[in-house]
């Protein structure tokens, strides 16, 4: 009887520490975190665009504290490259954009020829997206660039800085390529001159629609 005892108490025993054992083994199992998956919109990126745009060029003079201003129209295409770079937070977009640009915007009138030759822009962009794949964001910066007046006897130059703002949509239709379609305020504000009591001041104001197309790296 005793014998018994002693048996069907090792048993248990034997038992006991095989089942701790078998928890001990399943809690040690380590939990592996979810692989993580960067977003196809993250990183640098490289394109190109084409559009078309207007330019309102506009000179004012000023004197003993009267002052008069003229201005033109002119329009034409524009298109060039551009390069960035974007970081997503959930479905929200943060991401800065520069780009340069010839054109062919001008005016003639009465002999005297206006044109913006050329234009760039450094831009932050910010938007979200409405799908996986379709990007809506908003975007302004500072812009530079330079107007040319043109006459029969004389060539002016006129440097400008000024500001850029505007709004697109952009579609990622393959792993790492993407098209748009954007439109830009572009303002730029030429240098104050004075001959005599005579102030002149110029601006150049843009408004273009353009295409783009992107290889996100």
């Amino acid at each position: 009887m005793i014998q018994k005892m002693l048996l069907g108490a090792a048993a248990v025993t034997l038992l006991a520490g095989s089942a701790g054992a078998a928890d001990l083994a399943v809690k040690a199992m380590p939990q592996q975190a979810a692989p993580f998956i960067a977003s196809p919109w993250d990183g640098l990126y490289i394109g190109g665009n084409v559009g078309f745009g207007s330019t309102d060029f506009s000179a004012a003079a000023s004197i003993f504290g009267l002052s008069g201003t003229d201005s033109v129209t002119g329009s034409g295409v524009v298109g060039g490259v551009q390069a960035g770079y974007n970081k997503t937070f959930g479905s929200f977009l943060l991401g800065l954009e520069t780009d340069f640009d010839a054109t062919s915007i001008s005016n003639t009138t009465g002999g005297v020829e206006t044109k913006l030759p050329w234009f760039g822009t450094t831009r932050i962009r910010a938007g979200f997206l409405l799908t996986p794949a379709l990007l809506f964001y908003g975007t302004g910066g500072v812009a530079y660039g330079h107007a040319e007046i043109s006459a029969p006897d004389a060539s002016i130059t006129v440097p400008g800085v000024g500001w850029a703002a505007g709004a697109g949509l952009e579609w990622k239709f393959a792993p790492q390529w993407s098209i748009g379609a954007e439109y830009l305020h572009v303002e730029l504000d030429g240098p104050n001159a004075n001959i005599g009591p005579v102030t002149f001041t110029t601006k150049a104001t843009t408004d273009l629609g353009r295409g783009t197309v992107n290889f996100h790296f």
